[in-house]
């Protein structure tokens, strides 16, 4: 890659551009005036306002309200914090790789040293950017507005690379779209300015060190697709460019996407946080937690208490993972009921549940199953797209907020329960949404599909919030009806007449950049989510924007299961449409029946007869095979020309022939035969 410097002037980028949407991710077209407006807006306003971070996905969030709530207890993670820093401080002119990589289970502590390290180096001066991912928490697990995040602290951190991504904004005002890549993204609203003042600020780098961005949870993110192009664009940028002022911290767990691209570059230090969490620690964290409990609660117990050995147990017990000793002390002097014991009556019972999170979270889950809206209540915060506030699940399950607070105040050993009706609830940990959401692990307590269908209708009164639940609808919808249906399952299998329809009708009403969700999951060729339409019965009948139909667009993509699942849902067969190629040129297809002719689909073919396709629709003179039966005809397929006639195709009708006779049939009396002309007689073919 070229040098690239503000004074010589910004090039071009070649992007895709789109229109902005996160619902229809394909979907293209972005206008000249959209492009001035976000210009004028940065000139007005300044490069924030049209960056938009998102305001909770760096370190200084607010940890109650946008989880993670992790931070490292006093004395432990020293040895992973030191070799953390000796990679930070390495010199650039030595040859360090770029990206460390911090790997592990659930629960082991990764945001905990990722919030540290941030700390620290915001602390020197050296924190570029930090963005904390975290499951179904709304644009915080999506990569949509990741890399503008991440820029909008990078020009507060470095102030010198903000004229540098202005001018990239004015250069391609696309950039700040859905339709740009991510990778074009990071390289340059990120990347490409921060190596543009490396020069002036080598100096400084050379002596303390270069700067830092975050990534904390990064398999978190939904996205796989992007995230796997952004590992592997910056692993190239850094082989390019080894001394650009930039290292990279990233924590994930393990996942196919993230470890296939990570595992193998020279440009990845790797540490293996499973291997690097000593009992010394979890000794440690387990001193300091219990001591501030029983500072809290003014506590008048054995000050020797636990022992020696009760901790051992304990520390055996936790194994490694600080999610599950943090949700320990929860259960041990903070219980889900008044049940009249002390912490030390407590711990033989802790000691006694399972030792893994499928077990402990059974065990938890169990003692409040019996409350009433239980299910209800959980499932809807396992599933949301975003945190909802007790005063939002109330609305939507028609409940007073006062069942909705006695389901959580017996849960807040797994569930951040705030302290007023308006701050979202969120969980302790995203491995209990997964456990939630796998039917086979959670067993009576999975967030069954019906309830996305909660989600995605909204409320039933939208007399509070209107605004919020049109948002909320816009964004999450095509994920809620994909959870509720997938691309297969009949909606009817898993609610009720009522949710159906108002599930339905919700839908049929949604309309998304000019468009109806159906329209534009048309467009964008979004096969699943068209599927799940038909399932969940919205109007196919309509028409699109200059006529068009759903049908015309499966007959037109030979999505021929999409054209089954019209047909079954009662669109009509006979209709003509336009079926238009492009702007200026029709072709011969104007029914489903001609379109399966043309693209030689023979099995559905059969099927629209069946349906009651009529066979006897012309579709102009100018057509080789202008009816089925001449075209069954020209492909020698006698069973075919037998089946036509016997759904009343007319052999009179002919099109570009003079009669229907071709490649050795012949119609006789109602009947196709094959003429051999070698024998100089016909056989009776059926």
């Amino acid at each position: 890659m070229a040098e690239w410097t503000l004074e010589q002037g910004v090039s071009r980028m070649d992007v895709a551009v789109g229109d902005g949407t996160e619902i229809f991710s394909n979907a293209v077209g972005w206008r000249v005036d959209q492009m001035n407006s976000i210009v004028q807006t940065m000139e007005k306003q300044g490069l924030s306002a049209v960056l938009k971070p998102i305001p909770d996905a760096s370190h200084m969030r607010n940890h109650r309200r946008s989880p993670p709530h992790s931070r490292c207890f006093p004395g432990t993670r020293q040895e992973v914090m030191k070799r953390i820093h000796i990679w930070m401080d390495t010199s650039l002119l030595w040859s360090t790789p770029a990206i460390f990589w911090i790997y592990g289970y659930a629960g082991c502590g990764k945001s905990a040293i990722a919030q540290a390290i941030c700390e620290y180096y915001a602390g020197n001066g050296r924190l570029a950017a930090s963005f904390f991912f975290f499951r179904s928490a709304g644009p915080r697990s999506r990569a949509a507005r990741f890399a503008t995040t991440l820029a909008s602290q990078v020009a507060a951190a470095i102030p010198a690379t903000a004229p540098f991504i202005e001018a990239a904004i004015k250069a391609n005002p696309a950039l700040l779209t859905s339709g740009t890549s991510l990778s074009s993204q990071f390289e340059y609203l990120i990347y490409r300015p921060i190596d543009s003042i490396k020069w002036d600020r080598l100096a400084a780098a050379l002596r303390h060190g270069p700067f830092l961005i975050a990534l904390d949870g990064l398999d978190e993110c939904e996205d796989h697709d992007e995230i796997s192009e952004f590992i592997e664009f910056t692993i190239q940028f850094f082989d390019e460019r080894p001394r650009i002022p930039i290292r990279f911290l990233v924590t994930s767990r393990v996942e196919s996407h993230i470890h296939q691209r990570l595992h193998m570059s020279k440009q990845v230090k790797l540490l293996d946080l499973v291997n690097h969490t000593s009992d010394q620690d979890i000794s440690a964290a387990l001193d300091a937690a219990i001591a501030k409990e029983k500072t809290k609660r003014l506590l008048k117990c054995d000050p020797s208490w636990p022992s020696p050995r009760d901790k051992g147990m304990l520390v055996k017990h936790i194994g490694g993972s600080y999610i599950f000793m943090t949700t320990i002390i929860k259960l041990l002097f903070d219980p889900q009921s008044n049940d009249g014991l002390t912490p030390v009556d407590r711990l033989p019972l802790v000691l006694g549940t399972s030792p893994d999170f499928d077990g402990l979270y059974k065990t938890i889950l169990a003692l409040s199953a019996q409350l009433p809206h239980f299910r209800s209540v959980l499932s809807t915060i396992a599933l949301a797209g975003e945190p909802l506030s007790i005063s939002q699940i109330a609305d939507l399950l028609e409940l007073k907020t006062r069942n909705v607070v006695n389901v959580l105040t017996n849960l807040h050993a797994v569930v951040q329960v705030p302290g007023d009706d308006r701050t979202p609830v969120t969980l302790w940990h995203t491995s209990l949404r997964d456990f939630l959401c796998c039917e086979k692990r959670s067993g009576p307590f999975y967030a069954a599909p019906i309830y996305h269908l909660r989600l995605l209708c909204g409320p039933p009164s939208l007399a509070l919030d209107d605004d919020l639940w049109a948002r909320y609808s816009i964004l999450f919808s095509k994920e809620h009806l994909m959870g509720a249906v997938g691309s297969t399952d009949p909606i009817a299998s898993i609610c009720d007449g009522n949710l159906r329809e108002s599930a339905t009708a919700k839908l049929d009403k949604t309309i998304l950049s000019g468009q109806t969700m159906l329209e534009g999951a048309c467009h964008a060729e979004e096969r699943p989510l068209v599927l799940a339409l038909i399932n969940v019965a919205v109007n196919v009948r309509t028409e699109f924007e200059g006529g068009r139909t759903t049908l015309e667009w499966a007959c037109r993509s030979q999505e021929w299961k999409l054209v089954r699942a019209l047909v079954n849902a009662g669109v009509s067969l006979n209709m003509n449409a336009q079926f238009q190629v492009n702007k200026y040129k029709l072709d011969n297809i104007r029914v489903a029946l001609h379109a399966a002719c043309y693209y030689g689909a023979k099995e559905m073919v059969y099927f629209l007869l069946e349906k009651g396709a009529d066979p006897n629709i012309s579709v102009g003179a100018w057509a080789n095979y202008t009816f089925p039966l001449a075209w069954a005809a020209a492909e020698g397929d006698v069973d075919l020309v037998n089946r036509l006639l016997a759904c009343d195709a007319d052999p009179n009708l002919k099109g570009k022939f003079k009669k229907i006779l071709l490649n050795g049939i012949e119609i006789e009396g109602g009947v196709a035969h094959r003429w051999i002309p070698w024998i100089g007689a016909s056989c009776l073919c059926r």
